[in-house]
């Protein structure tokens, strides 16, 4: 679960969860108010399981029925949504992708 890097708060999975969503660069800490970002490490591996989920559809052009690439899609997004609290670090700058 993600911890503030400030005062050592960890968050839930409720409240990671929703700032999750929020599409902000700064993510503010419930217990201290310090902002924080979510670590360049973090963001990669994210992007990594986004990635490879997407390379799943070419098994349509190999005779997979499209149902079943559809069914695992969804079950793959599912799976990363619900295990992206988990995978958050936070940090207290605002780190560079490159």
């Amino acid at each position: 679960m993600p911890t503030c890097q400030q005062c050592g708060y960890k968050w839930g999975w409720i409240e990671a969860f929703f700032k999750m969503f929020t599409f902000k660069k700064k993510l503010r800490c419930s217990s201290c108010d310090s902002s924080q970002y979510v670590s360049k490490k973090t963001r990669m591996l994210l992007s990594l399981f986004i990635f490879i989920s997407l390379l799943i559809v070419p098994l349509i052009s190999y005779g997979v029925p499209k149902g079943y690439v559809l069914a695992f899609e969804i079950a793959a997004y599912a799976l990363v949504i619900i295990l992206m609290p988990f995978i958050y670090k936070l940090s207290n700058k605002d780190e560079q992708m490159w």
